[in-house]
């Protein structure tokens, strides 16, 4: 319901107007977020984090153009946040999900107002989650990539197009959903969790300090918010023959592959 301008760089645009308590500059909010970029491709959040958020409007624990464009919304209502570069992640990004000063367009829910930003045990995605991430290989033919993985099959492959020898800013990041049974997905996360007995030699906790961010898969997963494994296995022949590693190259490289024979 037409354009506003709270601040220059945030432009709001009410999609439904809600019903319940209003939301001021210093409201705790609970929301439900989505985030595209200017041509349309999601980079919201991965699913090991769930779809809800918890925001404190009053303190900068968040992008300023959130902070700008949800006052003034209403319980139910659902509004749309163009947010320019300067106002959400800048110079920066985010390695793995949002690029380098990109103009983001966030979709916000506002599902209620709350007395304090704690996390409640609901507002994580029910049941355990994963987040795989490593960078393919050290010649630099394949970059950085990311695959979330939820037990109810619903997967997420973020990945840098570009060689991993370019300058972090200039390169793009594509998100792709991946459908995946959610019997695999579960079985794959078992897996995981597995490693460390499996694989004692090859899996190294996440404080050992020995972890080769460059040569190493960094695994995690959460339960309800906790985590309930943060390692990084070492590349081994071992490793790389082992059921875990056999699903994880089928869900990505075919990506990569086509990335590749595109460009």
């Amino acid at each position: 319901m037409g354009l506003q301008s709270p601040k220059k760089g945030v432009e709001i645009e009410d999609l439904i107007v809600g019903t319940g308590d209003e939301a001021t500059k210093d409201s705790v909010v609970a929301v439900s977020l989505r985030e595209f970029l200017r041509r349309g491709d999601e980079v919201s959040p991965s699913p090991l984090f769930g779809t809800k958020h918890v925001i404190d409007l009053g303190r900068r624990e968040c992008m300023a153009g959130l902070r700008y464009g949800i006052p003034g919304m209403r319980v139910g209502g659902i509004r749309q946040i163009t947010i320019s570069p300067h106002l959400a992640y800048g110079e920066a990004g985010i390695p793995g999900r949002i690029p380098a000063n990109a103009l983001l367009r966030c979709r916000v829910e506002l599902l209620e107002i709350r007395q304090h930003s704690a996390l409640l045990p609901q507002d994580w995605l029910p049941g355990k989650s994963m987040m795989i991430s490593a960078p393919l290989g050290a010649n630099g033919k394949q970059s950085d990539w990311q695959l979330s993985v939820h037990e109810d099959g619903t997967v997420w492959l973020t990945f840098a197009q570009g060689s991993r020898d370019n300058q972090q800013e200039n390169k793009s990041w594509k998100q792709i959903p991946i459908r995946l049974e959610a019997v695999k997905s579960a079985e794959l996360i078992r897996e995981a969790i597995n490693l460390p007995k499996e694989m004692p030699r090859d899996c190294v906790t996440w404080n050992s300090g020995v972890i080769d961010r460059k040569n190493c898969m960094v695994i995690e997963v959460r339960e309800s918010g906790l985590t309930v494994l943060l390692i990084g296995v070492q590349e081994s022949p071992a490793f790389r023959d082992s059921a875990f590693s056999r699903t994880v190259v089928q869900l990505t490289v075919p990506y990569f592959s086509a990335d590749q024979a595109s460009t």
